[in-house]
């Protein structure tokens, strides 16, 4: 690869890092936010709430926009609407603004992100290669969750000219720029057969997918109307089942394209993806509650004490050509097995005395980081395999919207059975720890099944035959669909 298609997919991963870096910041920002707008806990939750909704609801649309008016293109749609409403989300001057600022960013960041993986599938035809880029793209994952929570955490209490939390989605507007400059250098890719865009099954997944994950992230309680919610997305999603078969059967091109939802382990392969990232989600949830509220541990502090979770994660993303051919085991069965088990050892680790806990906390958490690296970029690599180049597209949209719902429903799951066995609302004054630490210890055994659900979906996964898929007759192909379930 030449230095000009170099730096074009450097613009493109550094995409990929703003996006991971927003998916944290807020959190981690949100009691200078609350306490600046006067705004309330709803509405604080809304603040993250609305990114997340927006990126998740609108992500294949964007990624099947991608199949048919050039990746490039939609991506750099996609970065500078981005870098717009980081300005305006930094500007907001009360919480409606800000929620209504986050929820345009999410919107644009799904026509963003899934182009990544498609760009990068698109024009790193060599298979070995894709691996390097591949295993680029899970260290600068990393290194966004170490920017997203202790960089955010610092960049508060600089106060930086005065602006109290406005740089952490300012900073957004620099990185954009640069990002659009670079983005420029990847040559475009236009389908030759372009058809329509599915609008019907867009407008169907719009209004299903925020149904769901706001019932998931804001949890349904006595709120009678996210039970509604709730309902309202399965019924859509039956209705879209039936249009996305009607579509297919006349001949269009449906949102959901039968070739690629049946590709032989395409399921099989998001379903790992759900399972693997609602188990990365519940933990960093749980592990929030419980350093901060059990063992009182201050909010920026805690933040730091995620740095070796994103360090680990980009070391093991960074390893996995080379382990892939010197351990036995596929990288992602080894990974979540090691997940599973640093998981069992936390719950262990709660019924130590309260003093010995945080650093024992700190090392659990850095290897579960590890883990989760060993997994990421042969999962991705396995999913781009199983596709021709022209669809890298739509299956790049399902695996970062399945992502999104997964990453919903751990918080959801984790959440619940936390606040249950604590009996109490996190943070809530007069809890005795030791009720934090069985909350604790109930809420990781819970996301160890998770994880040990997802190691079972690796090994399956792996005992699948390699894949050849349609449209492709390279012989490197064949051989990354075998490497990517084998690593």
């Amino acid at each position: 690869m030449n230095l000009q298609g170099r730096l074009g997919l450097a613009g493109v991963l550094a995409a990929t890092f703003m996006t991971q870096v927003d998916g944290f910041v807020v959190n981690v920002a949100s009691p200078s936010i609350q306490a600046d707008l006067g705004a309330g806990f709803d509405d604080i939750q809304l603040v993250g709430a609305a990114y997340v909704v927006a990126f998740g609801a609108l992500m294949i649309t964007g990624a099947r926009l991608g199949d048919r008016v050039g990746y490039r293109t939609v991506f750099l749609w996609g970065v500078a609407g981005f870098t717009l409403t980081s300005l305006l989300c930094g500007l907001a001057p009360n919480a409606e603004l800000l929620v209504a600022a986050r929820f345009l960013q999410g919107a644009t960041a799904a026509f963003m992100a899934p182009q990544v993986l498609a760009i990068i599938r698109a024009t790193v035809p060599d298979a070995e290669r894709r691996a390097k880029v591949l295993g680029a793209y899970g260290v600068v994952i990393g290194l966004g969750m170490i920017m997203g929570i202790a960089g955010g955490g610092i960049l508060v209490d600089l106060d930086v000219a005065g602006l109290g939390w406005r740089p952490v989605l300012l900073v957004n507007v620099p990185i954009g720029v640069a990002v659009l400059a670079l983005a420029r250098l990847v040559p475009n890719n236009v389908r030759a057969a372009a058809q329509r865009l599915d609008v019907l099954g867009a407008l169907l997944t719009t209004v299903g997918l925020p149904a769901l994950l706001v019932a998931l992230i804001l949890g349904p309680g006595d709120r009678w109307w996210l039970w509604l919610g709730l309902g309202l997305a399965l019924a859509v999603f039956a209705i879209l089942a039936a249009q996305q078969r009607e579509s297919h059967k006349g001949g269009g091109d449906p949102l959901f394209p039968p070739r690629v939802v049946t590709a032989p382990g395409m399921r099989l392969s998001l379903l790992t993806v759900l399972s693997f990232f609602a188990t990365s989600a519940g933990l960093y949830l749980v592990f929030t509650y419980y350093v901060q509220t059990g063992l009182g541990i201050a909010p920026t502090t805690a933040g730091l004490m995620f740095v070796p979770l994103g360090i680990t994660f980009a070391l093991g993303s960074a390893a996995c050509r080379r382990l892939g051919h010197r351990v036995r085991r596929p990288l992602p069965v080894a990974g979540t097995a090691l997940v599973a088990t640093v998981l069992y050892a936390g719950a262990l680790i709660a019924q130590l005395p309260r003093e010995l806990q945080p650093p024992l906390l700190v090392v659990m958490i850095a290897l579960a980081g590890f883990g989760q690296g060993l997994v990421v970029a042969p999962l991705v690599a396995g999913i781009l395999g199983r596709v021709a180049p022209t669809d890298a597209g739509a299956a790049s949209g399902m695996a970062t919207t399945v992502t999104q719902v997964g990453l919903a429903l751990g918080v959801a799951l984790a959440g619940v059975c936390y606040r249950t066995v604590l009996g109490a609302t996190p943070g809530d004054a007069g809890v005795p720890f030791g009720d934090h630490a069985l909350a604790f210890t109930f809420a990781a055994l819970l996301l160890a099944g998770f994880a040990m659900t997802t190691c079972l979906l690796s090994a399956r996964l792996h005992r699948l035959p390699p894949h050849e898929p349609a449209g492709t007759a390279l012989p490197a192909e064949r051989k990354e669909a075998a490497a990517a379930a084998t690593n």
